[in-house]
């Protein structure tokens, strides 16, 4: 084998590892930003009953399958209703009735402000932190 053949190889497999080393560490560094940011943001995925969205800026609605619910905006069940949400990472949250339910400010934060519900959190996706009045609690996968 020629050496200088040799020396370029090494050099070649020098630089391939050290980009891929890069690369890793900044998909690694932009995956956790995503999750971070996966509870911030739900679709209604299902509505039964009296189920309304409550805008901070405009008027409550009724709720509607594939709604938007984001920070800044509650869901609220009435008498024999319920609703379920689903978020980017594919937590669910199901919604009993006479629930009032929002995103929270924090990242995957999420605020009960009464009722109850279900909440499901995939493994590997970052847990959720819920607060419920003057309780708060946290949730790994």
């Amino acid at each position: 084998m020629n050496p200088e053949y040799k020396g370029t190889m090494n050099i070649q497999s020098r630089f391939i590892l050290a980009i891929t080393s890069f690369a890793f560490a900044l998909e690694s560094g932009l995956s956790n930003e995503v999750s971070a940011d996966e509870l911030k943001e739900a679709k209604v995925t299902q509505v039964i009953q009296d189920v309304r969205v409550l805008p901070s800026n405009a008027s409550p609605r009724p709720a509607a399958v594939n709604d938007d619910v984001r920070q800044g905006t509650a869901v609220q069940t009435g008498v024999q209703s319920r609703s379920e949400l689903t978020f980017k990472d594919q937590t669910i949250t199901r919604l009993g009735e006479k629930t009032i339910f929002s995103v929270g400010k924090g990242s995957r934060t999420i605020d009960l402000g009464s009722g109850q519900f279900l909440l499901y959190v995939p493994k590997k996706t970052g847990g959720a932190k819920v607060k419920a009045g003057s309780v708060t609690a946290a949730i790994t996968g």
